[in-house]
């Protein structure tokens, strides 16, 4: 059956259940289904307001509790979803309960919390708890736990798919492509898998396929903040800053805490011509991650461009100590050196290496600088 009727049957019983209640207004088992057909029929506000009629009249029942922590969560009032979905585990100790409680409290970034909610006989008996539980592993940097228990859940029958895309992503970021490939090969309708055969091909300087893949991502799933970084990555690596830029600000906005991302914006408008806008990515790039030596070394080449030399040796200098193989730092001290006091030419000798290849047949600096930010971003 498709969604559409099924969504359509949602709605009409919806609205009849709402003609019930207004010859009956005060009936309990009305009110109850009423509350219960307004979520079904994505009403929020409408079965919040049934639910709250309801309790004024009785206590809200358990199976009532528990739909207005449904309702809450639908809404991303996490920390209200998680009070009701506790308070009802004090009398029941029900899988789905103890999947809904761990995912208030995983949505509110407790992850170690959330993860102590999900053990096996949760995973057994609610599909999505699989992937809550990578999730929640992938968050916390315990990229092993994540291949592990995606390896055991492959083939659910259930949740295979996205496992598949999740443990695809897992091995993209722990470098092991050969094995990222063949999951997101076997997962090509999920946004992960996707997202990763996109990124294994702008590895590849396959572009054009790169974004085909980032595109049908982004159809699935629209505020899916890596496929809209892979996207501007590609735009990146085929130096149309103009079309990166905004991308990748959309990306580094979704992903929030992602440092890659607010940096590969910072870099679009640069080569773009706009230091003052790639600054304040840089900057935003460094406040999400202080060890992160790019930023530094990007802030560094910013700080070169507009004629401050002493900043950006000191800015290098730093970089190169958080990372010895730093790009960013590498080509602020090329640039000091290669302008030697002629601003004009050392400017236009930098956009020159910014876009040359590495090497005759090798990557451009702004695809490799495509190729690092694409790790650990987390949607």
């Amino acid at each position: 059956m498709s969604a559409a009727p099924d969504f359509a049957a949602l709605t009409a019983r919806h609205q009849r259940l709402q003609q019930y209640l207004q010859a009956d207004p005060d009936n309990l088992g009305l009110l109850a289904d009423a509350a219960s057909a307004a979520f079904d029929a994505r009403h929020l506000d409408e079965c919040d307001a049934l639910i709250a009629r309801y309790a004024r009249h009785a206590a809200p029942t358990p199976s009532l509790r528990n739909l207005a922590g449904l309702s809450a969560m639908s809404a991303s009032r996490f920390d209200e979803a998680e009070t009701q979905f506790a308070s009802l585990l004090t009398e029941f100790d029900d899988p789905q309960l103890r999947f809904n409680h761990a995912y208030a409290v995983a949505m509110q970034a407790r992850y170690e919390e959330a993860l102590q909610g999900l053990d096996d006989a949760v995973l057994e008996q609610v599909a999505e708890a699989i992937r809550l539980k990578m999730l929640c592993l992938y968050h916390l940097g315990r990229l092993d736990d994540v291949v592990e228990l995606g390896e055991r859940y492959a083939q659910h029958p259930q949740a295979g798919e996205q496992v598949r895309g999740l443990l695809a992503t897992a091995l993209f970021d722990a470098d092991e492509f050969e094995r990222a490939q063949h999951y997101a090969a076997l997962a090509p309708d999920s946004v992960g898998g996707l997202t990763v055969l996109g990124l294994l091909a702008l590895h590849e300087d396959d572009t054009a396929t790169a974004r085909q893949r980032f595109a049908l991502a982004l159809e699935a799933d629209p505020a899916s903040g890596r496929a809209q970084l892979g996207e501007g990555l590609a735009c990146l690596a085929e130096h149309d800053f103009a079309a990166a830029a905004p991308r990748l600000d959309r990306a580094a906005t979704l992903l929030r805490s992602h440092a890659g991302s607010w940096l590969s914006a910072g870099w679009a408008y640069l080569m773009a011509g706009q230091p003052a806008q790639a600054r304040e990515r840089f900057e935003r790039s460094l406040q999400t991650d202080r060890g992160f030596a790019e930023a530094t070394g990007a802030l560094a080449v910013v700080d070169a461009f507009e004629g401050h030399d002493e900043q950006a040796r000191h800015r290098a200098e730093v970089a190169l100590r958080l990372d010895p193989n730093c790009l960013s730092a590498t080509y602020a001290r090329s640039l000091l050196l290669a302008r030697g006091g002629r601003e004009q030419e050392g400017a236009a000798l930098y956009q020159q290496m910014l876009q040359r290849p590495l090497g005759e047949d090798g990557p451009s600096i702004a695809q490799l600088i495509a190729r690092r930010a694409s790790h650990g971003a987390r949607d």
